[in-house]
């Protein structure tokens, strides 16, 4: 018997989730109507791959107010730069002055503020001609991922207040784990998890504590946040329940190596090395109650003055 630390578990439950930055919910700047939408949820996509093609007359007459604006400039600058030389001579009033500089500084306003617009849209000012305007748009992926969920279909009117879909980038998948505020003072970061997804399989699985939450929820439980060990990246999809286990202070008990035990009808025994000779060995078996396990060696009800005995292993 050897005294052995063994882990304070803490049990808990969360989910496997996605950072904030690798969740993107894809709505567009101006309403239309889908005129081409390919994909399918699960699909694969690229950051700044083309998503859907919206199609409405108003980015017809944005575009107009663009060139219209763009070429009003052209005026209203030389009609400023004439008005401001008169002025300097002493030709003109401040006032015709003033008010050719308003009109013109009202036009360069009014023309960023639509290009801007024509850009949230897709459509480059820079090319832009009264040759090819156009009625459509295209929407572009904001990350790389997958998509997760899909609200819209090809002839939908799409609203800017409403979601078109969401994409997933799955790569960095973590837990987020409620933990009573009992037990939150307990938690460190870089404590060990064990986990598995119940629905999934009965399988162990690693984790470890990264960020603890610095405030309690109103069903008063603190959020913990832990990173996945790498080899388990691939095998979970976001949204999952897990049940886990978190390894906070060890202690010291007594333990001897699993081999020790024997399960006999539910019941554990261990065998103590009583007496030997050159042609025997004499043991004592004593049930015990087992108590965790760690690393090969489980906690028994044994008193302290067991230390050091010799058991049999592996009867």
């Amino acid at each position: 018997v050897h005294m052995t630390p063994f882990p304070s578990v803490i049990t808990a439950i969360g989910v496997i989730e996605v950072p904030p930055n690798g969740r993107a919910t894809v709505n567009a700047f101006m309403g239309g109507y889908v005129k081409d939408f390919p994909l399918l949820v699960g699909d694969p996509v690229r950051k700044g791959q083309q998503l859907l093609t919206l199609e409405n007359l108003e980015f017809l007459q944005l575009q107009q107010d663009y060139l219209e604006t763009k070429q009003r400039m052209k005026y209203l600058q030389s009609e400023y730069e004439r008005q401001k030389q008169l002025y300097e001579e002493k030709i003109n009033s401040q006032k015709v002055f003033l008010k050719a500089q308003n009109e013109y500084e009202n036009a360069k306003i009014t023309h960023q503020a639509l290009k801007q617009k024509l850009i949230a849209i897709q459509i480059d000012p820079a090319t832009l001609t009264s040759e090819n305007m156009r009625s459509t748009t295209r929407i572009e992926s904001p990350i790389a991922g997958s998509v997760s969920r899909v609200f819209v279909n090809t002839g939908s009117y799409v609203d800017p207040s409403n979601p078109i879909m969401e994409i997933v980038n799955a790569t960095h998948l973590h837990l987020e784990i409620q933990i009573f505020e009992k037990d939150a003072i307990r938690i460190e970061k870089g404590q060990r998890i064990h986990f598995r997804v119940p629905e999934y399989s009965d399988e162990s699985y690693s984790a470890e504590v990264h960020l603890i939450g610095k405030s309690i929820d109103k069903d008063r439980t603190v959020q913990v946040h832990a990173h996945l060990d790498e080899e388990n990246q691939e095998k979970f999809i976001p949204g999952m329940f897990i049940q886990a286990e978190i390894m906070a202070e060890e202690t010291l008990k007594p333990a001897l190596p699993e081999l020790a035990l024997t399960e006999i009808e539910e019941r554990h025994y261990v065998f103590e090395l009583v007496d030997e000779s050159e042609s025997e060995f004499v043991f004592r078996k004593t049930e015990v109650d087992l108590g965790r396990t760690n690393n090969g060696f489980s906690e028994v009800d044994l008193p302290d003055s067991n230390l050091g005995k010799r058991y049999l292993i592996g009867y």
